[in-house]
């Protein structure tokens, strides 16, 4: 069950999935746009005797919704998913001075909650039918985002909630566990879709020059290294070399990938992050600075 599936990077994970003979159920809010994904993906991918492709909408930012969403897959329809990958998310890149209290509202509905309740109404709903610890094999993979490792000027609505999903990814990997759960975090860097446009077009330039040249990768390559990495067994995944190094300067208590040059570049962190610390930050005053005079400039003409 894929969360976020009718666009994005939700909707490339399911055709690749799908390809891959696994049955998937495609999980939003706008039924118009998960009916053409599954058209997309029947149609690039063939239809299949085996397994199928289904959607269901839901808004999973609503927790009774979330409720109904799992009573109608597991007790309705009597399927039971192996995986359920939460994938929803969107960030409105703005000044913190500019974000109005819709846009830190739907931060917080959008990039957390459509998670932790779809998390949370899946776990007791499959407790309801089995409360033993011996359950089947299941995966739960949470998505974050690279900037939960490195937060930074633009990414107030966003950044915050994102390392909340990585935090509660610890707590559930704990928590689940004993109930024969695998739990994943991943970390995507910048990949093209939809919700990439639109956050180009509103981006400060002052985040836009921290970041640096946005050479975002296809969707579907993206999909490709997180289906390679949980097949090889990783639990935090990253889709760039960018978001590797940057997940070495916050090891704490994840899951490592490659550990021995992790713990190196750690160590090369505790050096260079002060530095690129105060150099940021002096750019950071900079444009603040030339934003203000600009601001002048206006208000006299």
């Amino acid at each position: 069950m894929i969360i976020g599936a009718s666009q994005g990077l939700g909707a490339d994970l399911a055709l690749k999935l799908y390809e891959k003979d696994c049955s998937v159920i495609l999980v939003a809010r706008t039924e118009s746009k998960l009916q053409a994904q599954v058209e997309h993906i029947e149609t690039a991918a063939g239809v299949k005797e085996n397994v199928k492709v289904s959607y269901l909408t839901c808004d999973v930012s609503n927790y009774p919704a979330c409720q109904k969403l799992w009573h109608e897959i597991m007790v309705e329809q009597n399927q039971d998913p192996d995986i359920i990958m939460c994938c929803a998310g969107s960030s409105i890149p703005k000044l913190f001075q500019d974000l109005t209290g819709y846009d830190i509202s739907s931060g917080i509905t959008t990039n957390y909650n459509t998670a932790v309740n779809v998390v949370h109404t899946g776990f007791k709903q499959i407790l309801d039918i089995n409360p033993s610890l011996k359950q089947k094999h299941r995966h739960v993979v949470l998505f974050a985002s690279v900037v939960s490792f490195f937060p930074f000027i633009g990414y107030a609505q966003y950044a915050p909630l994102k390392a909340a999903i990585q935090s509660l990814s610890l707590i559930l990997r704990q928590e689940l566990g004993p109930y024969n759960f695998r739990v994943s975090c991943i970390f995507p860097g910048n990949f093209q879709s939809e919700g990439f446009e639109e956050e180009q077009k509103i981006k400060p330039e002052i985040t836009k020059t921290i970041e640096g040249p946005s050479n975002p990768i296809p969707g579907s390559e993206c999909a490709d290294i997180i289906i390679d990495q949980l097949a090889k067994g990783y639990d935090t995944v990253t889709t760039d070399f960018v978001g590797w190094v940057l997940g070495c300067s916050v090891l704490g208590v994840l899951p490592r990938n490659w550990s021995l040059f992790q713990i190196i570049v750690s160590f090369v962190f505790l050096v260079v992050s002060p530095i690129a610390t105060w150099s940021i930050y002096r750019d950071v005053v900079k444009y603040f600075k030339t934003r203000s005079v600009d601001e002048a400039k206006t208000h006299e003409e």
